[in-house]
């Protein structure tokens, strides 16, 4: 739950970084479906966090702040690339994260909360790539096929992976809570 309340404020703060930056209205616009649709979900974890007595964090964790940050840095066409490249991974890895809750979750209201979202992730994530069309810099892996890395690439990998082992800490931890 942690992980996913980080990864909705990433994503809020990512709508807005797109608002005030993007160079074209599709990216602004989808800018404004992440902030409307990640604070809905939100809305929904943390009221369920609080049933839970799961404490969550006020902010993005360092890692998606530093991602942000990165991407912020870019300007005119190369912060929409970049944007949308991270955005793609992220939603990538938001999704893996809730069909690993979904598949091996223990508590029937947070795996409801997964189910819940998917969708409304698997939604967003074909609009990215949609948008994407293949565009420079958008390298999935954070490697291009000419060896080269792209480092919002590998920032993106690195925050899913930080989503998915929040993910994985907060199962143990409720695992052991209930022990």
């Amino acid at each position: 739950m942690v992980a996913a309340h980080q990864s909705n404020l990433a994503e809020i703060a990512a709508g807005t970084a797109a608002q005030d930056q993007a160079t074209t209205a599709e990216v602004r616009e989808m800018g404004a479906t992440l902030i409307a649709d990640h604070e809905a979900l939100d809305a929904g974890l943390v009221a369920l966090a609080e049933e839970l007595g799961v404490d969550l964090p006020d902010q993005p964790s360092p890692e998606q702040e530093a991602a942000l940050t990165e991407v912020r840095e870019q300007q005119g066409e190369a912060f929409d690339t970049a944007w949308i490249a991270t955005q793609i991974e992220g939603h990538r890895m938001s999704l893996a994260a809730g069909q690993e809750e979904i598949a091996n979750g223990s508590d029937e209201d947070v795996i409801a909360l997964a189910e819940a979202a998917a969708p409304v992730i698997q939604r967003h994530l074909d609009h990215l790539l949609t948008m994407s069309g293949g565009a420079p810099g958008a390298v999935p892996g954070g490697i291009a096929p000419d060896g080269t890395t792209d480092s919002l690439g590998l920032a993106a990998v690195v925050l899913g992976a930080v989503v998915l082992a929040g993910a994985a800490a907060v199962v143990v931890r409720r695992r052991q809570v209930r022990a």
